[in-house]
C-alpha cells in the first residue's frame, strides 16, 4: 500500500517560529514528502511562506489575549472554528504526522491530529517555553527543545534536546566572498547589526552612537539593518560616517553574517543558534518587552567569552563601544563550525510513524 506523504507543519506568529518550521519542511521535501504549512492568516506569515513555495492552509487565528475580555471571547469563537478546520484538512490531508513550530496555530492543530490518531511533536525554541507548546505538551508525543534550560517546563520522558534547525543557506559565502558581494572594504574591520521583526528602535539609536564614536578611534564598516520603520531616519544620519551601509531588509543576511567580525543582535532563538554556529564574536541585546523575557534568558544561557550580553535598560553607547573593543581579539580567530542541523534521529523517527516496520 501507497504511504501517504504528507506532513503537517503548523507555525505562526513571527519569524522566529515559521523560519524552523521551513528548515524542517526542506529537509522532509529532499527526501520525497510534502509538507503542508499550517499557519496564521497575518501578512508577516504569509508573505514568509508564499516566497518559501511550500504548500499552506491560512487560518483565522492570532495569539491569545491576556485579560477576560470581548476580545478573549471573539479569540475562543476562532479557536473552535479553527479546531474544526483543523479536522477537516487533517481528514483530507492524511499527514503521518504533524508538528508545531510554535505560536497558537499548533493548539487546533496538535489537538486534532492527536484525536485522529497522527504522532504529534512539538519544537519549542526559546529557554522559557510558551504557553501554546507548555498546554500541548500535554498530548504530545514527543516535546523537542532547543536550550537545556527549557527542559524544566515538560515531561522528561517525551523531551529531547535537539538544538535548533538551523538554514543550511547561512554557510552559503565566506569572509572574502561575502565582502566582495557586499562591496565592502576586504581589510577593515566590519560590524553587523540587526534588531529583527519585534522591535529595534532603542537598539538602532544606541547601536549608531557607538559606531560614531568607535570611527573616531580607528576605521570601520558596518551594515545595519534598520527595519521599516527607522530606515529613513537612520539613513540620513549615517551619511555623516563615512562607511555605514543602512539597509531595510535583507534577504541575503548570509553574506552579512560572512562579512561581519563581530555581530550585534536582539536575541531571539534562530538569532542566537545561528551566530553560535558561526562561531562569530556577537553582542546580544535583549528584547526587553519579549513575552515571559525570554529573549534574556536566550541570551544568558549562550554568554561565553566571545558572546556578550548587555541589558537595554542600562546600555549606554560608551559601553557598547568597549564591550566591542574587548570583542576584537575574538575577531581573527580561526574557529571550527559547529553545524547544528535539525537531529537526524528525529526526522528519522517521523519516518518510521510513516512507514511502520512490518509486524514479525
Amino acid at each position: 500500500m501507497a504511504i501517504n506523504k504528507n506532513i503537517i507543519i503548523a507555525a505562526s506568529g513571527t519569524g522566529g517560529h515559521i523560519y524552523p518550521g521551513l528548515t524542517i519542511a526542506a529537509e522532509l521535501k529532499n527526501r520525497g514528502f510534502n509538507p503542508v504549512f499550517f499557519i496564521s492568516n497575518n501578512s508577516a506569515s504569509r508573505m514568509i511562506i508564499e516566497n518559501s513555495g511550500f504548500e499552506y492552509i491560512a487560518f483565522n487565528l492570532s495569539g491569545m489575549p491576556r485579560k477576560i475580555s470581548l476580545a478573549f471571547l471573539i479569540f475562543c469563537f476562532k479557536l473552535i472554528f479553527s479546531t474544526i478546520k483543523a479536522f477537516k484538512n487533517i481528514i483530507v490531508l492524511k499527514p503521518f504526522c504533524a508538528l508545531s513550530t510554535g505560536g497558537y496555530i499548533g493548539v487546533p492543530t496538535i489537538f486534532a491530529a492527536r484525536i485522529l490518531g497522527k504522532k504529534t511533536y512539538l519544537h519549542e525554541q526559546n529557554t522559557i517555553a510558551g504557553k501554546a507548546n507548555r498546554y500541548l505538551s500535554l498530548i504530545a508525543d514527543k516535546v523537542l527543545i532547543s536550550f537545556e534550560g527549557s527542559a524544566k517546563y515538560f515531561n522528561h520522558k517525551k523531551t529531547i534536546l535537539t538544538g535548533y534547525p538551523i538554514r543550511k543557506v547561512i554557510f552559503k559565502a565566506d569572509k572574502k566572498t561575502a565582502r566582495q558581494t557586499l562591496q565592502i572594504d576586504d581589510n577593515v574591520f566590519t560590524i553587523f547589526i540587526f534588531g529583527g521583526s519585534l522591535g529595534a528602535k532603542r537598539l538602532n539609536e544606541i547601536s549608531f552612537d557607538a559606531m560614531r564614536i568607535l570611527s573616531l578611534q580607528e576605521k570601520i564598516q558596518v551594515i545595519h539593518i534598520s527595519g521599516e520603520k527607522d530606515y529613513k531616519n537612520l539613513s540620513q544620519k549615517a551619511q555623516t560616517l563615512p562607511y555605514y551601509r543602512v539597509i531595510e531588509y535583507m534577504r541575503d543576511i548570509y553574506n552579512a553574517y560572512a562579512a561581519a567580525d563581530i555581530i550585534i543582535s536582539r536575541a531571539g532563538a534562530g538569532s542566537v543558534f545561528e551566530i553560535k554556529t558561526l562561531n562569530k564574536p556577537a553582542i546580544l541585546i535583549p528584547l526587553p518587552t519579549a513575552t515571559d523575557n525570554h529573549q534574556y534568558y536566550n541570551a544568558k544561557e549562550s554568554e561565553s567569552d566571545y558572546i556578550k550580553v548587555l541589558e537595554e535598560g542600562t546600555l549606554t553607547a560608551q559601553k557598547l563601544t568597549d564591550t566591542i573593543i574587548s570583542l576584537k581579539e575574538f575577531a581573527n580567530l580561526q574557529k571550527e563550525n559547529n553545524i547544528s542541523n535539525f537531529p537526524q534521529e528525529i526526522i528519522s523517527d517521523m519516518l518510521i510513524s510513516a512507514n511502520p516496520p512490518p509486524q514479525s
